[in-house]
């Protein structure tokens, strides 16, 4: 198994084979992820502080969805990604016609009459409200991915948690490096960030 061990593993969902429920997608970010997984050395850093051979749940995990159904399940991955898309309430005209109230599961779209208002507290960034209203009502007022940190499986099994906004692929990329680099100095065994962040936070993001 010890062979097998790649340092790191980026897995996605099915969004790219055309899933509709797509929030959020940069096809490319999976592979500029690996480029810079690939830079930190992860393989040889687990050589050098685990005792005995490597194993699967060694590797830095890292799970990329393009929606909030985190079909890859980001949230037990050490870096996770949710596709999101927040809604916004423009100018134009509400018809009343009650589509967006009607598709969000959540519950978050709340219609009186020809008046439209967001519950962001209920709000998940699916952003299927704005593919369905036909006015240009709502619309989309940020685009990119939520970034969940720390999830894990095992004996003590760990939700990951989620970092306050909205972030751009470019940012997503950057706060990888951040997160690798926190790992890095801070793993003493080998052990997964959601143990190391219990000891030391993610600067006062978390």
């Amino acid at each position: 198994m010890g062979q097998e061990v790649n340092g790191y593993v980026v897995e996605t969902c099915f969004g790219a084979g055309g899933c509709p429920n797509r929030a959020c997608h940069t096809d490319d970010l999976p592979e500029k992820m690996e480029t810079v997984l690939e830079g930190k050395d992860l393989k040889g850093f687990l050589q050098r502080k685990v005792k005995g051979p490597l194993k699967m749940h060694h590797e830095f995990r890292v799970s990329v969805s393009d929606c909030p159904n985190g079909c890859s399940r980001p949230q037990i991955a050490d870096f996770g990604l949710l596709g999101a898309e927040r809604p916004e309430v423009s100018e134009e005209p509400c018809s009343a016609c009650g589509a967006c109230e009607e598709i969000c599961k959540e519950e978050a779209v709340v219609l009186h009459g020809e008046t439209v208002r967001i519950d962001e507290a209920r709000c998940l960034f699916c952003g299927q409200c704005i593919g369905v209203c036909p006015t240009g009502t709502l619309i989309s007022a940020e685009k990119g991915y939520r970034i969940l940190l720390g999830g894990k499986l095992g004996r003590h099994p760990r939700l990951a948690e989620a970092l306050p906004s909205i972030y751009s692929s470019a940012q997503v990329l950057e706060t990888l490096d951040q997160c690798l680099d926190h790992y890095l100095r801070f793993s003493t065994q080998g052990e997964r960030l959601g143990e190391i962040l219990e000891r030391v936070p993610y600067g006062n993001q978390l």
